[in-house]
């Protein structure tokens, strides 16, 4: 276990965040509340007001404990997000796991899987709406099943509604799983009305919290999860940034960690979600069949799946002889025995180095870029020459004004030649994403270059790749002097 949470604080640390989305929808809302950020830079969604603003005010709330007590690194803030919430997520979902296995000999085996498992580590740290409320969503589940019990106060029950709602207002989507929990209370404890109704007093009382932080933050009434269904489903902006078919989730879902052992828990975990009388499966199920009757999917949408997928597999596998019987004849048959065995064991392995590689590198790069040249560009009045873009921005033109706090002067060539011009009247510096200059016949300012970089061994493994086998590893960025 202390292994698992080094593993987990260290990949914290360097998380910045998996989708721009984290960034955009909630640290440069945080970043326009405090009065760091104008108004033009922010996205649509801010002036449709469909965004809840119970992220950006945690946010707001952090950023004001450490610059009144000096600390004014807003990497550093960033970073201290991600470790509390990874804190939160490691133990939600080791607690969860031994509380339900704690007798099982297999217990050390599930440990592995939750603390190793692909994506988990840096999911559980994510400061997204999808492991926000995915995280909230199982902590509510967990003051249920203790509140659901007879001697119990009803105390809990009013704070697993209110905690719900949290979960709710972090990722609107949770409203499927919540569909999934009242159909199972209602299922196995249909006489149980008054704890029901303490419930959803504390859901209420939720909402009302939220429904006041977004009239204050967008400065008038709003009911931010009707204007987000509004915007998306009945004006159909969600489906003009693309759609995909029903069995999108499946094939995202089996292969969401690492085959073949990602084909083994996925299909544990869907046979577990026949059990209506398991909270948790009930839950995943709504939330995974909602997900598939929208149009417009994406991999992100279905990570909070994660933090159940293990647990789920385990229970479908406890409660099933057959299951069990079956597994173990796969993996000592005399025949393909051997290839379920290497295939697994590769799987390991793989598994392994992406947990290692992402405790120490963040997985957006260009934001490690931002860090870097910030702290280490020694001439803030000095003009950078761009192509295409600038490492300020992303490709869509969206700023990450916060974190770059704007400490250098860039000027962006969209046009090569214009660009080639500017470096040759005088010695300059320049940035440029390696994608771009090798795809424009640019070699010679990336191959072989030095300056400042996100990751050197990042960017000689790139050179690698690019000067010998042509493949880019996208949004690499370099910060170099010509002459």
């Amino acid at each position: 276990m202390a292994v698992a949470f080094i593993i987990q604080m260290l990949t914290a640390w360097h998380t910045y965040f998996f989708h721009s989305d984290e960034y955009f929808q909630i640290i440069e809302l945080a970043s326009y509340k405090l009065g760091l950020s104008p108004v033009k830079l922010l996205t649509w969604e801010f002036h449709e007001q469909i965004r809840p603003t119970i992220q950006p005010y945690i946010f707001i709330a952090i950023y004001k404990f450490f610059t009144a007590i000096g600390i004014t690194s807003r990497f550093f803030m960033f970073s201290v997000v991600h470790v509390l919430v990874g804190i939160l997520g490691f133990v939600l979902c080791n607690y969860l796991i031994i509380k339900k296995f704690s007798q099982e000999k297999y217990l050390f085996l599930l440990l592995l899987l939750t603390n190793f498992l692909g994506l988990m580590p840096l999911l559980r740290c994510s400061f997204s709406a999808e492991a926000m409320g995915g995280l909230f969503l199982m902590l509510s589940i967990l003051i249920i099943e203790k509140g659901v019990t007879e001697n119990e106060h009803w105390g809990w029950c009013l704070l697993a509604g209110f905690i719900m709602a949290l979960s709710f207002y972090f990722r609107f989507q949770v409203a499927f799983s919540i569909v999934g929990l009242a159909i199972w209370w209602i299922i196995n404890y249909p006489k149980n009305i008054k704890k029901m109704l303490v419930i959803k007093a504390g859901f209420l009382l939720g909402v009302g919290l939220n429904m006041y932080l977004d009239a204050r933050f967008y400065s008038k009434l709003c009911f931010t999860p009707y204007n987000y269904f509004y915007a998306n489903i009945v004006e159909g902006k969600a489906a003009s940034f693309g759609t995909s078919p029903w069995r999108y989730y499946i094939a995202i879902l089996a292969a969401l960690t690492v085959p073949l052992l990602s084909i083994f828990l996925f299909g544990l975990f869907a046979k577990s979600l026949a059990n209506y009388k398991n909270p948790y499966a009930m839950a995943m199920f709504f939330f995974v069949v909602g997900h598939s009757l929208v149009g417009h999917k994406e991999e992100r949408f279905v990570f909070p799946v994660m933090f159940f997928i293990v647990y789920l597999a385990a229970e479908a596998y406890r409660s099933s002889v057959g299951t069990q019987l079956f597994i173990k004849n796969l993996w000592t048959n005399r025949y393909f025995g051997w290839f379920i065995k290497g295939g697994v064991g590769f799987s390991v392995v793989i598994n392994v180095l992406f947990v290692f590689l992402l405790a120490i590198e963040p997985y957006k790069q260009p934001v490690k870029f931002i860090k870097k040249i910030n702290e280490e560009f020694k001439e803030p009045q000095q003009e950078i020459i761009c192509y295409k873009q600038s490492p300020y921005t992303t490709e869509s033109n969206l700023e990450y004004h916060f974190l770059a706090e704007n400490k250098l002067k860039f000027t962006v060539y969209k046009d090569k030649q214009l660009f080639l011009e500017a470096l040759s009247k005088q010695p300059t510096y320049y940035a440029i994403k390696y994608e771009d200059a090798m795809s424009d016949s640019l070699q010679n300012l990336v191959q072989d270059r030095k300056g400042t970089v996100s990751s050197t061994w990042i960017w000689a493994f790139t050179n690698w790749l690019g000067g010998n086998y042509y493949i880019y590893i996208p949004d690499i960025w370099l910060l170099s002097r010509y002459q």
